[in-house]
């Protein structure tokens, strides 16, 4: 696989107290030749990460089949997890436990309007009946795809079906700061490899990792009125590498 598609690989040992990470490779994709000529969408984005927190609190994250995981959280931090799907949960022994949410259960563990980020949220009432499953790396709710930093989108498949690569004008250039200092440069290329239960029409919601803050704030602003305008690619060589980084 070309080193340009080195991905960002987290390696999660559940009894390891280690959790190491590595950094994305480039994102210097060449921009077609001539956009014009692709089909053209009007987007808009949203973002969404991996919540990370310690396990605490009173409650508890049960999974599917009803076992407890043994880890707990308070009202805020589960109903994080819940909005963004998946979560990091260190335990007392500095044990790191990968979940991903898997179902809405009947029975409510905390109301989420109680954490003052949430107590506007319509959608919130679901977020308190979170069942989960255990997970590793950085997956999503795609059993055929991994996910990439800055690279995933999740979409409303009706709109732009799985497996579709998007260039979209406006990232190419943009700077993209890792945790290490480490700055990149994005060639404006994403894939659709994840779905989201939020995310309706032309809308797109870019994975960050376990970046919690907007990168791009000036492009990425929550607001269905904010649209970009975005080329389905048809560049084989493109598509196929892309699928191949995010394959699982």
């Amino acid at each position: 696989m070309p080193s340009r598609f080195l991905i960002l690989i987290v390696l999660v040992l559940v009894q390891a107290k280690a959790f190491p990470q590595t950094s994305p490779g480039a994102f210097d994709l060449a921009p077609p030749a001539n956009p014009s000529a692709l089909r053209k969408l009007n987007l808009w984005a949203t973002y969404y990460f991996v919540h990370q927190f310690k396990s605490g609190g009173n409650i508890p994250i049960v999974y599917r089949n009803g076992k407890p995981s043994g880890l707990y959280a308070d009202a805020c931090d589960f109903c994080e997890a819940s909005l963004q799907g998946s979560a990091y949960v260190t335990d007392a022994e500095g044990n790191v436990s990968v979940v991903k949410f898997a179902k809405t259960g009947k029975r409510t563990f905390v109301n989420c309007r109680t954490c003052t980020k949430f107590s506007d949220s319509n959608a919130a009432a679901s977020w308190g009946k979170a069942l989960w499953i255990k997970s590793t790396g950085f997956s999503g709710g795609l059993n055929r795809y991994k996910l990439i930093p800055f690279r995933s989108v999740a979409v409303d498949r009706k709109v732009i079906p799985y497996g579709t690569v998007l260039y979209i004008p406006q990232f190419q250039g943009q700077p993209i700061a890792l945790p290490n200092g480490q700055t990149l440069t994005h060639d404006g290329y994403f894939f659709a490899a994840d779905r989201g239960g939020l995310v309706k029409k032309n809308q797109i919601d870019l994975f960050t990792g376990t970046h919690s803050t907007n990168p791009f704030p000036e492009i990425i602003r929550s607001d269905n009125n904010q649209t970009f305008e975005a080329y389905i690619v048809k560049d084989k060589a493109i598509i196929n590498a892309l699928k191949a980084a995010h394959r699982k």
